[in-house]
This record gives C-alpha cells, structure tokens and sequence, in this order.
C-alpha cells in the first residue's frame, strides 16, 4: 500500500487548475502533464497539471498554499506533436492569457467569461515543442482558463481540448518542493492528526479534518473480541496500510490491548434500524440486451467477478497481492450476519469509510457473504474477559490513549489531552508520533511513517500550515481518487470511462448524485458492473472532478428550450429522414429498436448525464474521443450533415438540435421508429 501511495503522490498535484511551459531542457521532458507555479503577492507554489485548466471559484484558493485573492499561473512544459502540422489555438477563459509555443506570443487576450478569437496558424514540429502559458486571475467572478487547439485550423471544425498525454515537462526542485508539501499536508489529514493537535475552525478548510473513524458505539455487536485485541494491539502488523496507530508500547501492551478489546467487545447497544441507499434497478427494458454477447459474456461470473472486488481485495484463495487488501480475516473479525451489513451498509458507522457502497439487496449481500466465506477456515474464537476489573481498565484506557479523539462513544469523555497545532513548532516534528521507534517509556501513537513520509511532515511543519483552512477542489478530488482506487475499474472495466476524462465529460450534478447513491437509473443497466456511492465524499468529489477540467462546479443555466429545434431534434434521432439513433438507443420507454453487441444509452439521460461542450465534441465526431467506439461519425470536416434537408444540413444547428430534444429527458417524444 505504501509503495502505491508513494508513486502516485507525484501525480497529486496533477489534477489542480493550470500549466506553463518553458524551452524544452535536455534531456527531452520525462513527466507527464506540466508544471504549473501559482503566485499571489509573496506566496509562491509549484505543482503539475495534466492540462492547460483552471477553475477557482470567487473567494476560494487556487491552492491550499496560496491566500485566496488575486493570483497568476504559469505553466511550464512541452506539447509533443506525433507529426509535423498547422495549428490554432483559442481559450475560454475569465481573466487573462498569454501562450507561447517555441519563444513566440501565439494567443493573447483577456476575457469576461467569454472565449478569445482564434489564434493566427503556427507551425509545431514534430516532437516536442516548448509551451508557456500565463494566466491572470480577473478582478471579479470565478477564474478559469480552457485552452483548446485545431489541428485543422483551415475548416470549420471546432477547437477542442488538447490531449493530456500529449503535454509533458521536466521535474525541477520546485515541482519536487511542491510534491513534499502535498505529500506532508495529506499525510496529516488521511492520519488524523488534527484529531488530536486541534486546529483552527474554518468554514473553507480541507474536508477531511471532519473525518471519522468507526464508532465504538455498539461495536461489540459487530466485531470478534479475538480480532479487535489483535487490531488494537499492531494495526499495522494485520493490515500493511493501516492508518490507525499502535498506541500501546512495552511489556504491557499485550495486556493493555486485551482489556481494551474486552471492554469495547462488552458495547453491545443495537443502535438504530438500518437504513439502506436504494437498489439500482435490476432490469432494464432493453431489447435484445438477454440475447447479446455482451449479455453472454457475463453468465457464470461470481457475483465478487461481477462487483470487480478484486480491484482492491486479494479474494480468498486467490494469489496475494501486497497492493491489495487482504480478506483472510473475515471470519475473524465479522460475528454471524454482520458481514451481510456492512456489505449493504458500509457507511453506517464510519460515514468516511473507503468501502464502496453497491446498494446490494438482501439477497446479493448473502451471496458475496456466502462466497467470501465459503472459503475460509473457521475459528473458535475466545470469547471476551467479562472480569468488572479489566472491563473498567479497558475503560480507562479507551478515555485517555486518545481512542476518542478519532472514534465516537457516546456518554464516556475522551480525557486525552496533547499540546494543540499552534504549538507544535516545526522542531518538535521529529519525535513523539514522528519518530521512528517510540522512545522508552514513551505513550506516543507509532505510525510506522517511512523516511519520505517524516521528511514530508518536516516540510509541512516549516509552513504556517493555514493549508489547512483552505480547500482547493480540485486536490480533493486528486486525493480521492487515488484513495479510493477509482482507476482499478475505471478504464479497466467495460462501462467505465478511464477516470481522467470524467470532471470534463459529466455535469457536476449528476456525479454528486450518482456519488450520494440518490440515482436509481445506471446508465448501462445491462452491464453487471455497477458504480458504488461514497455519499460524504460526493460534492466535493463531484465539483472537484469539474473543477479539474476548468469548468464550474454548477453547470450553468442554459437558455428556454426552443420548440422548433426539439421538433427537428426528434427527427433527427428517429429513422425516417434521420439518424436513426434509436436503432441502438433508446428513448425514455421506447426501446432501442436493432442492438447488436450492446446498447447505447437512453437518450433521455443524456442531458443531465453530459456537459454541453462534451456532448458536441463527441456527436461531432467520437471516434476522436474514443477510437474504439462503435457510435458512427455523421458529420464531415466542412461542417455538413448528409441530411441536408434538415437546418440546411448544417452540423452545428443540427447537434444543437438534437441537445434540444435531449434535453426533455423522460419526456421526449418518441422519434420515427421505421
């Protein structure tokens, strides 16, 4: 787990706002994405950025290192061009831009939420060639910055996003420095730091500062009294990843654990009737979808195979994998039936829980339990000391170890008292919790943090750390994706868009929604995979992922529905004089009417699903979006339609047409079927 979290942390930084680039060094820039260095006033931070996007909403900070206010961006790297060619560029943008490619002034302009005109053709080599972008923040409003190409600036084809894995540059100590700090600053959030050195109040600061831990209320209903000795008295020696400290040291530990556990094993409130997110619909009414290869394929798969558990879990029985967590312990540490539900109800008691939540019904999360379990030996398992004496030692030791700083217990005080953030000077980051072993005789947690991991604290100690009391969306969301695993599936299994693509390809809405596990309509109810919900993680993930892409985190009010183009729009999608789109899609109740491998999606969750400017670049032409798409491509580089008797044949007044009617959603009129 460590060395996962190591490789990635680079790449924190990678999804924040903006990028710059300077003359490509030698040797040829080796990092993906580009450096970006913001400034505001003295306070100066460098980090990566897989593109040219910025979006930093009124009052916000660009970055948790920077004040909120006026601020610049500079990116620095290289747009490699697989060939020698003519381009152009434009950017949407509030506030201010300069680009150069290779020394020369390219785009310049300042706009007021508007996109600046296109840029005279330049010339790229082929290989790498040296780009710089400067952007100034406007006076009032959101700032953002969407800086967009073509390489076909002699036709009517609209500009679009410059592809990610075409920009790159060379890792300098800034970018290093940059990293660290983000480094120490997640590491004091994932652990939990502020739990116990108190921090600041702020209405802005970084979500995770309210981050729970497992409530001990009720636990002993819900755990194995052998398993939570074990976990209390070495987390880390049960799972390599943990976050949760060895808190008790020396020859007493063993025993210090064992009343502990005994006491927390003797919680046995019932707590609240479980409440569970809706199912998703297990039936879709598509045609043909039982009958296809897709639908074929899926027969004899485990439900485990299905729900793609082993993106984050070693299966029992299966080869072990130390990236991986481990589910050996299962019938260690759940007591009959519990597993069944946290299974539908991961989040019940640790609302911050990584655990996904599939909306199993009753009878799926028996059959994961029974499969999991099917495979693991059976223990008997000690019971738990029920001697008053250790129930009350264990007591005590839950109220002043600092147990309650991170988990919740109602009626008992937490007594565990340590020196608050504030006076914690940067010197003393080097012992206590920090150290690499616990001095003798010493009370503090053991995090078993590495080399890297104390000098990345060191670092975040030496700042004035009011990173804390700002929230930059679009970090949050780089850290949550990498916590969460979001790319074991995504781009990995079919259904699921590689995560990189999704801020710019979804509106916020329906992310925060589909996160929260409000919706009960997948988009592909005929594949067996499913997105789980993360329900306390859900706005923010959601605007986090938009934010990246430089657009709002509040998609934006779009103009009234005009009649006419949803006229034109539905003969578009039908078959008599029109795309036939129905022919793989359906249409609110109207199945599709000729699937082949697969479905596409019901048209009428398109425009709640998709970001306009998306959607246009895909109806446009998806195969530049996705070579592998079976979805046609109807429009030619000169801007035309082949149905020339619809809008003049115009491509963009018929793709806006066609938006019009999608935009009715369940209520569209059905289209011409034959």
């Amino acid at each position: 787990m460590k060395m996962k979290f190591r490789s990635v942390i680079a790449f924190l930084a990678a999804w924040p706002i903006a990028l710059l680039a300077q003359a490509p060094a030698k040797p040829a820039p080796v990092a993906a994405g580009l450096a970006v260095t913001f400034k505001a006033g003295a306070a100066s931070d460098t980090a990566t950025a897989p593109n040219v996007w910025l979006h930093v909403a009124a009052g916000q900070s660009v970055t948790p290192f920077i004040p909120a206010g006026p601020f610049t961006a500079e990116w620095q790297g290289v747009v490699n061009a697989d060939l020698r060619g003519d381009y152009a560029f434009e950017a949407e943008l509030n506030g201010a831009v300069k680009v150069e490619l290779n020394g020369a002034i390219v785009l310049e302009g300042a706009g007021k939420n508007g996109v600046t005109p296109r840029s005279k053709t330049i010339r790229l080599s082929k290989g790498a060639n040296a780009l710089k972008v400067i952007f100034t923040s406007p006076a009032q409003g959101d700032a953002y910055l969407r800086l967009h190409w073509s390489d076909k600036p002699d036709k009517p084809v609209p500009a679009e996003p410059i592809p990610s894995t075409q920009l790159a540059h060379t890792p300098s100590g800034e970018t290093a420095r940059g990293a660290q700090l983000r480094l120490g600053r997640e590491l004091f959030l994932e652990h939990r730091c502020a739990k116990c050195h108190t921090t600041p109040a702020s209405a802005q600061g970084a979500p995770e500062l309210v981050m729970d831990a497992p409530s001990f209320d009720g636990i002993g209903t819900r755990r194995h009294f052998a398993w939570l000795k074990e976990w209390i008295l070495d987390p880390h020696a049960q799972r390599a990843g943990a976050q949760m400290p060895k808190v008790f040291h020396g020859t007493s530990a063993p025993a210090d654990a064992d009343a502990t556990a005994a006491y927390l094993s003797s919680l046995n409130a019932v707590g609240p009737a479980l409440t569970f997110l809706k199912p998703y619909k297990l039936v879709a009414a598509v045609a043909n979808a039982a009958e296809s290869p897709a639908a074929q394929q899926e027969e004899g798969k485990t439900l485990l195979e299905k729900l793609h558990c082993n993106a984050c879990h070693n299966l029992p029985g299966a080869a072990a994998d130390a990236k991986k967590i481990s589910l050996d312990h299962l019938t260690r540490k759940f007591p009959g039936g519990k597993l069944v539900e946290f299974l539908r109800a991961p989040e019940r008691h640790y609302a911050w829980t990584r655990m996904p939540d599939f909306r199993l019904t009753a009878e799926e999360a028996n059959e994961v339990s029974k499969l999991l379990l099917e495979k693991l030996p059976m223990f008997k398992l000690p019971g738990a000391p029920t001697d008053p004496t250790i129930l009350a030692r264990g007591k005590k030791l839950v109220a002043s170890a600092g147990c309650l700083s991170c988990h919740a217990l109602p009626n008992v005080k937490n007594e565990f008292v340590t020196q608050p953030l504030t006076q914690l000077v940067a010197a003393k980051w080097n012992g206590g919790c920090l150290g690499e072993k616990p001095a003798a005789g010493s009370k503090s947690p053991q995090f078993h943090f590495t080399v890297e991991d104390r000098a990345a604290l060191s670092a975040f100690a030496a700042t004035d750390r009011k990173s804390l009391e700002r929230h930059a969306p679009t970090e949050f969301a780089a850290r949550q994706v990498r916590v969460l695993n979001c790319a074991g599936c995504h781009g990995q299994v079919d259904g699921f868009p590689a995560i990189e693509i999704v801020g710019g390809k979804l509106k916020p809405e329906w992310t925060r929604d589909l996160l929260s596990g409000v919706l009960v309509d997948r988009p592909r109810p005929w594949l067996s995979a499913r997105m789980p919900a993360f329900p306390r993680r859900a706005e923010w993930l959601a605007a986090g992922l938009a934010q990246t892409h430089g657009l709002s985190p509040r998609s934006p009010t779009e103009p009234p529905m005009d009649a006419g183009l949803v006229k034109h729009g539905q003969k578009l999608a039908g078959v008599d004089g029109g795309f036939s789109c129905i022919s793989c899609h359906g249409v609110a109740g109207l199945a599709p009417t000729q699937v082949f491998e697969a479905p596409g999606i019901n048209l009428a969750l398109s425009a709640a699903r998709l970001q306009p400017a998306y959607y246009r670049r895909w109806i446009l032409n998806p195969q530049r979006i996705d070579p592998q798409t079976k979805m046609p491509v109807y429009f030619d580089e000169e801007g035309k339609s082949p149905l020339a008797e619809v809008l003049g044949g115009d491509a963009a007044k018929q793709i806006d047409a066609l938006w019009h009617y999608l935009r009715l959603g369940e209520k569209m009129p059905p289209p011409a079927t034959q």
